[in-house]
Parts: structure tokens; C-alpha cells; sequence
């Protein structure tokens, strides 16, 4: 499926106290939606991306290397030429950004396929801070990049199932995440036909 030539500004999240506790972090949503809504198209900017969100946060070690699939590992860090592997990057980049958001599409009704929430637990990439959570991410340096990705959408949607379960939207045809389907349903967004989808509730571990 044919990604977006231009990637749209960073959704906000909507009003909701009682869906979402104000005294939360949802700052790893938010590196997530950064990810996939600018997603970095240079070494630079991607070292970057993980120092802000992931490093500096104390959630994983900083990376020396990313990988995706099948694609070959490339290089990060100072020694690495800023104009080198530039291609690599972004191939990498949006790989990972496809899969991350094909994820985020199969989860949502009427498939809700919540596997990568399994994948992401029984990996090792979120943990929980004991009783009710909260979940976090904790991603390895050796993790593929969607994974490190669907990591920070897995903590937080963990957090806050509900939440996600009323209000993530996924354009069926570009993609675009946001969290008011009043706008364009579920499955659409303001520059595609919206399609309706059931809202469906659901509370507890995701299924194996």
C-alpha cells in the first residue's frame, strides 16, 4: 500500500478525564506519534529521535546501529558521516513506519488483532511496574525498529485500552492516526472516504 508523500502534523489527544488520568506519561504515545507522523529522514534525525524520546527518558541504551526485516543494519553514532547511508535510512524508516501502522490498522474493529501487545510483553519490550501498572517501554538496542516503535504504542494502549478502543482512528487508505472519529469514522480521515466501524470495548491481557 502506497504510504503518504507528505506526512501530516501530530494529532492531539482529545479531552477525556475519564479515559485518561491527566497525572499519566504519555509521553512515550507521543514519541510514537512523532515517529510515524515525521518520521526522521536522515541518520541525524533519527539519533536524535531516539536521544529525545527513548535514551534520555531512560528507556533503552543508545542504539548503535537500527535494523528492519530483511534490510541491512545501518549504522548510527558520531563517527558515522552525516550524509552517509541517507538512502539506507530512509528505506529503513519507512519500512518500519509501514509495519508499525499496518499493525495499528489489523487492531483495530472489526479484526482487533492485538497480537504485537503479546509480542511486545512476552519480548521483553514493555514491562510492569507491579499491580495495576503502569506498563512501560523497554525496548533492546538490538530490537528491529518497528518493534522499538510498537513498543511505546504497546505501553501506552496497555495503559489505556479503553482509550484507544474509542477514539484510535486509522485511515484505511494513507494510514493517518488520529483520535477523534467524529471526524471521519474510524478507518477514514478528512482527505479519504470515512467508513464506519463498531467501537469495541475491551479490558484485560491481549490474546495470545
Amino acid at each position: 500500500m502506497r504510504q503518504e508523500d507528505s506526512h501530516p502534523s501530530i494529532p492531539t489527544l482529545p479531552s477525556a478525564p475519564s479515559l485518561v488520568a491527566s497525572d499519566h506519561d504519555r509521553r512515550a504515545l507521543l514519541a510514537a506519534l512523532t515517529f510515524v507522523g515525521k518520521p526522521p529522514r536522515s541518520a541525524a534525525a533519527l539519533e536524535s529521535w531516539f536521544e529525545k524520546h527513548l535514551v534520555s527518558a531512560g528507556r533503552m541504551q543508545r542504539p548503535a546501529y537500527v535494523a528492519e526485516g530483511f534490510s541491512k543494519r545501518v549504522a548510527l553514532g558520531p563517527q558515522v558521516p552525516a550524509d552517509r547511508g541517507a538512502s539506507e535510512i530512509e528505506a529503513l524508516v519507512d519500512a518500519a513506519r509501514l509495519r508499525v501502522l499496518a499493525s495499528l490498522r489489523a487492531f483495530m474493529p472489526p479484526a482487533t488483532n492485538d497480537r504485537f501487545l503479546a509480542a511486545a510483553i512476552d519480548g521483553g519490550r514493555v514491562r510492569c511496574a507491579g499491580g495495576p501498572g503502569p506498563w512501560e517501554p523497554c525496548p533492546h538496542e538490538e530490537d528491529l525498529l518497528s518493534d522499538i516503535v510498537l513498543s511505546l504504542f504497546a505501553a501506552d494502549i496497555l495503559n489505556f485500552r479503553e482509550f484507544h478502543d474509542a477514539y484510535l482512528c486509522v485511515c484505511k487508505t494513507c494510514f493517518r492516526i488520529d483520535f477523534d472519529p467524529s471526524q471521519s469514522g474510524r478507518t477514514g480521515c478528512p482527505e479519504h472516504q470515512p467508513t464506519a466501524t463498531v467501537s469495541v470495548m475491551r479490558r484485560g491481557r491481549p490474546s495470545l
